[in-house]
């Protein structure tokens, strides 16, 4: 073979070669560029169910909150008019037990999804759980306001876990 043979030949292995590299390159920049996608969407979603599920706890927090309050409220009202404290506890009683079971689902599923709110999420629940044992009316308020702050921080922390990055 002469000169300009080798030189068509060595052209065509370098175009070859070339594209070959080109076509590989591509493909692989373009799986990572699907990768990194994914991987933003994932965290995304992430984000948004922690997210979901810190509101429903907190709301479950807060509907508790509210059901201890009027079953305290409403059990200090029988015994001012010398009602049946049983019969006033037998009532609010349902309603108190369905909001505490309300908490669990939200509760669970946040320690599992999201270990580091699990320790704001256990000091938010024993707070809000704690006002049933409240020896007064004001005992009762003070514990509320501790429950709400301590919900409040379990939002704050949320918040901050959960910014996304820029």
């Amino acid at each position: 073979m002469d000169i300009g043979t080798w030189a068509t030949v060595g052209t065509s292995v370098v175009a070859v070669a070339g594209t070959l590299a080109g076509t590989v390159l591509a493909g692989w920049m373009h799986g990572r560029t699907s990768r990194a996608t994914q991987s933003v969407a994932d965290d995304k979603a992430r984000r948004q169910e922690v997210l979901t599920t810190v509101t429903a706890l907190v709301a479950a927090l807060d509907d508790h909150r509210r059901a201890q309050l009027v079953r305290v409220r409403g059990r200090a009202r029988v015994i001012a008019s010398g009602g049946d404290v049983a019969v006033a506890d037998e009532h609010y009683t349902a309603v108190v037990h369905q909001t505490r079971s309300a908490v669990t689902g939200p509760s669970v599923t946040l320690r599992i999804m999201c270990p580091a709110l699990a320790g704001a999420a256990e000091r938010a629940v024993e707070a809000t759980f704690a006002i049933r044992e409240a020896e007064s009316l004001a005992d009762v308020e003070h514990r509320r306001q501790q429950s709400k702050l301590v919900c409040d921080a379990l939002v704050s922390e949320a918040g901050r876990l959960l910014a996304p990055t820029i």
